[in-house]
């Protein structure tokens, strides 16, 4: 059911901003209802090192407990997401949001790159013609206003692809992770030049400095 959940709160941002949290979020949504073990399995993290991130997840509201089943004379419990696909609003207008935007944009290319390099096995994914499976690409370019919207369009048309449908749409799929950077060319920051009397002087004093350290002066 595509009914998407919008991160605003700042404590939501910053629980996602957390490395390895938004992949708790992602294999949820991937993989329905379930319990920690089960998350555990499906991520290949230990199930032990997930609690303290899951119930941080579960604190924010990004984590919901969906219901608890016995299983032999304990209770287990399955966490759902909050909605299918669980989405970031991007605010700007602070340097708190600022901040936590850009480390969810971080944590996001380094899961996207650990996941590429998991992947460069041998037999691992098909390499090229139309189920061509692995790949990284990147492009600068000139786009209008148009453009802009025919290219979010069909981001997320992709987005949407991957969607959770449910256990039988999944019985002949197999699991994908996909991830995009989308960003104007912002002109670098000019790099200050260090004053010509600067640079002089460096190499004078720290020719001092080793002097000093060669007859046992203070450092």
């Amino acid at each position: 059911m595509y009914r998407p959940y919008t991160v605003i709160a700042m404590r939501q941002l910053a629980a996602l901003a957390s490395p390895g949290r938004e992949d708790i979020i992602d294999a949820v949504d991937a993989i329905g209802p379930c319990s920690v073990a089960q998350l555990a399995r499906f991520i290949g993290r230990s199930r032990h090192g997930l609690y303290y991130h899951v119930q941080a997840l579960a604190r924010s509201g990004l984590l919901l407990e969906a219901r608890t089943a016995r299983a032999a004379t304990r209770v287990a419990t399955r966490y759902d997401v909050p909605g299918h696909p669980v989405v970031v609003r991007y605010d700007l207008s602070s340097p708190a949001a600022r901040r936590a935007v850009m480390a969810i944009g971080r944590t996001r290319l380094r899961s996207a790159a650990r996941g590429f390099v998991r992947a460069c096995r041998p037999r691992a994914a098909v390499l090229a013609g139309p189920q061509r499976e692995l790949w990284v690409a990147r492009r600068k370019g000139w786009l209008t206003r148009v453009q802009v919207r025919e290219a979010n369009r069909l981001l997320l048309r992709l987005l949407r692809l991957l969607r959770h449908e449910g256990d039988a749409a999944r019985s002949a799929t197999r699991c994908f992770e996909f991830t995009f950077a989308l960003a104007p060319c912002m002109p670098q920051p000019e790099r200050r030049a260090t004053p010509a009397a600067a640079r002089v002087r460096a190499p004078v004093a720290r020719r001092v400095r080793r002097a000093r350290r060669g007859a046992g002066g203070v450092r």
